[in-house]
């Protein structure tokens, strides 16, 4: 099949949703379709055309003004949508924002199959699925234009409530899951001495990260453990100050961004994440992946991954006293925790694998039920 796969940024972009647009392009074109990346061309010295992992990625200029750029993204996209058409036999759009929209407008003259994403934690806050918005006029049409795309994509049972609930049509929405790429993970060994947490993501409010702190002098006054928050963002910097005020700086590592993500998976005890807000982390699949035990909160779509006492922990968002008594419990019992590890594993192997994953996507490229 010929699959234009459209994303609100890529490469160099790595947010969740650029990061499973590139994974399950290069699944695609491994399993021998053909895969065109669209996106808006974010930094300027990108160039509109190159291949990046044996895929095509094109880009769309347009001027960085907020309304003018706006406007003309959406122009370009549509008449690239609607001109070259006939050149896919699918489009996958993997975000439910403003290039869904057009899509979701110009829907009767593509003939052909639409995928929209409803890719992770935008659209619930601040986007098209959030009940404080639903009202507001652009919300509205933004709604209208997407229900109208063939197949709604929803990433977490959360997800699917939230779009019934905003009136899409239920024989629309499939429930395909982000894929992990289980080959890239071996399977944890954690050292005896100092276990190690680990969270892997961007560090900004929503992550929670500010809780994890709070919680972590507790958790060392009963285990000789060490915390390590890999990732850049916003709150960076307030974060370190906090782990000082917390008198807990030597048992935290920050690393900044990082490539060696399967490493430092490989070398760690637990995977935590204490997010307010959540899609379906790809940082969480990845942990189960390598075979972690899961301390998380219960939101979104963590809910769907984390099985309660099965595979890992969850906790009430917000709360530093129950993430710090989790977090002891199953560093605590390695005996549990490597249960709850293989519990992990077996759960990436049955449900999201990329091959269960493509087969399901490949349906959807086809139209079918």
């Amino acid at each position: 099949m010929r699959i234009l796969t459209v994303v609100d940024g890529y490469y160099p972009s790595t947010g969740g949703a650029e990061l499973q647009a590139g994974l399950i392009s290069r699944a695609l074109v491994n399993a021998g379709h053909r895969v065109t990346i669209l996106a808006p061309r974010l930094e300027v010295h990108r160039p509109l055309h190159e291949e990046i992992d044996g895929i095509a990625v094109e880009r769309i200029a347009y001027p960085r003004v907020r309304m003018l750029g706006a406007l003309v993204l959406g122009l370009k996209f549509a008449w690239r949508l609607y001109a070259r058409r006939h050149e896919y036999d699918a489009i996958h759009i993997h975000m439910a924002k403003n290039l869904a929209t057009v899509a979701g407008l110009l829907r009767p003259l593509l003939n052909r199959p639409v995928v929209v994403k409803i890719s992770g934690a935008w659209e619930f806050e601040g986007g098209i699925l959030d009940p404080r918005l639903r009202r507001k006029p652009v919300v509205r049409l933004m709604n209208a234009c997407i229900r109208r795309i063939d197949c709604v994509q929803c990433i977490s049972e959360f997800t699917r409530r939230m779009l019934v609930e905003a009136g899409y049509a239920e024989n629309r929405i499939r429930m395909i899951p982000n894929a992990v790429d289980v080959r890239r993970f071996r399977l944890a060994v954690p050292a005896d001495d100092q276990p190690s947490v680990l969270f892997v993501g961007r560090v900004e409010p929503v992550k929670g990260l500010d809780v994890l702190i709070d919680a972590w002098p507790t958790v060392r006054a009963r285990v000789p453990a060490k915390l390590v928050i890999a990732g850049d963002g916003s709150v960076l910097e307030a974060l370190k100050r906090r782990a000082r005020e917390r008198g807990v700086e030597d048992s935290v590592r920050f690393l900044g961004n990082v490539s060696n993500v399967a490493d430092l998976l490989a070398q760690s005890a637990l995977y935590v994440q204490p997010s307010h807000q959540e899609g379906l982390p790809n940082s969480v699949l990845e942990a189960m992946a390598a075979g972690l035990p899961i301390v998380a909160t219960r939101v979104s779509g963590n809910e769907d991954l984390v099985l309660d006492g099965r595979n890992g922990r969850l906790v009430p968002p917000g709360r530093a006293d129950r993430l710090a008594e989790a977090l002891i419990e199953v560093l605590s019992n390695r005996a549990a925790a490597r249960a709850m590890g293989r519990e992990s594993r077996r759960v990436i192997e049955e449900q999201y694998q990329m091959p269960v994953i493509l087969a399901a996507l490949t349906r959807a490229y086809r139209g079918e039920a």
